[in-house]
């Protein structure tokens, strides 16, 4: 039964675990600012922020959910659009509208949360660093340029912001709503995750939840490989390089 911090709220679902997480959101929990574009990985409309633990200190990823195993989230922080939101725009949100960063609205929550994965990064806060950050959201409507302007302005907002350790400075600047200070502490209380070691194997999703849809959130048991350091490495050892099947794109 995965076990997660969705925005505010524990959730103890028994969905599938290889069903996608953008149908948990939308049907399960009626969190319609997630979109379903192209449900293929490719147009960022159901971007959301996927954090966890490490050395200390809360760690989050953009992720798109529509490739997303549900139970690739057991244990961690999922952020959608709605779990930004508080008394009045963020920044970030402002920016956007003040640079005309948004017409028809349908990709604005995708971009919203994949700058936030920009400013929670700990990457260089520049203007390069924050349009490949965005490069995997696309815009039928608005252009580019005004969200490049919009991007602009963030990145001289967040200047003083410390990129080794962001989150704090986010919140004290109203960038994150205040219940992030909580999040460590609440995801110290989730149980251990457990990862059945038989089942139908699938790690990030990217392939089998275009391709075998139906097979992933039908197969019971689910052995979930992505998030496991063993298949997580790559090695180089008598001429032969080994990737494991958790690696990611970015570690290869």
């Amino acid at each position: 039964m995965p076990t997660f911090l969705l925005n505010q709220t524990e959730i103890r679902t028994d969905a599938p675990a290889g069903s996608s997480l953008v149908d948990f959101l939308r049907n399960h929990r009626r969190l319609y600012g997630t979109k379903i574009g192209c449900r293929e990985g490719d147009c960022g409309a159901c971007t959301v922020l996927v954090g966890a633990p490490v050395a200390g200190r809360m760690r989050y990823q953009t992720m798109a959910s529509c490739l997303t195993p549900l139970g690739n989230v057991a244990g961690k922080h999922v952020v959608t659009i709605e779990g930004l939101n508080q008394d009045k725009l963020s920044f970030i949100q402002a920016a956007f509208v003040e640079m005309n960063g948004t017409q028809c609205g349908f990709c604005t929550p995708g971009f919203i949360l994949s700058v936030y994965g920009f400013c929670l990064g700990g990457g260089p806060p520049t203007l390069a660093e924050a349009t490949q950050a965005v490069a995997g959201n696309i815009c039928r409507c608005t252009g580019y340029a005004s969200i490049k302007r919009a991007l602009q302005s963030i990145v001289d907002r967040i200047q003083p912001m410390d990129p080794a350790d962001p989150l704090p400075w986010l919140v004290d600047q109203q960038f994150l709503p205040a219940y992030f200070r909580d999040i460590p502490g609440r995801m110290a209380a989730l149980p251990a995750v457990s990862r059945p070691d038989t089942g139908y194997p699938i790690a990030g999703g990217t392939d089998l939840l275009i391709q075998d849809f139906e097979g992933a959130q039908d197969a019971d048991p689910v052995r979930l490989l992505w998030g496991v350091e063993a298949r997580a490495g790559i090695t180089v050892a008598g001429g032969r390089c080994i990737v494991g099947s958790a690696c990611t794109i970015t570690q290869i």
